[in-house]
């Protein structure tokens, strides 16, 4: 593992924790590298593999309480080789497009839980 792998990515707040990880599991096919879970079954946090890249799921931020993802402007990239298929899916899987602000820009997909992503193909070779 190189040391750039080992650097923490980004850390999403959502509602229900199970959930994200289920959405991120078949639509982005995320694999679960850890997970913390309370006695009730319920993940505390986990941390996912996502394209080569990790993120941190959670219901809350450890500084501080309970986040909610409404008004959130950020948006999270990730390459897929057949971004119109992981589309599809995210649709049935509850997400919803969002038409992008400039034309010449990529739909922008909100996930169940409120977080924007974008779906892009392999980079061309120059």
């Amino acid at each position: 593992m190189r040391a750039q792998d080992q650097r923490p990515g980004p850390h999403l707040t959502v509602v229900d924790t199970n959930e994200a990880i289920a959405f991120y599991t078949d639509v982005f096919d995320a694999v679960a590298i850890q997970r913390e879970c309370l006695l009730d079954g319920r993940v505390l946090h986990a941390e996912l593999a996502v394209g080569g890249h990790r993120l941190t799921v959670s219901e809350w931020w450890e500084t501080g309480g309970p986040s909610s993802t409404e008004g959130r402007d950020d948006v999270l990239t990730i390459e897929r080789t057949d971004p119109e298929s992981v589309l599809r899916r995210a649709v049935a899987a509850g997400a919803r497009v969002e038409p992008a602000a400039d034309p010449s820009c990529r739909p922008l997909l909100r996930d169940p839980a409120g977080l924007c992503w974008t779906v892009v193909g392999p980079a061309r070779p120059a």
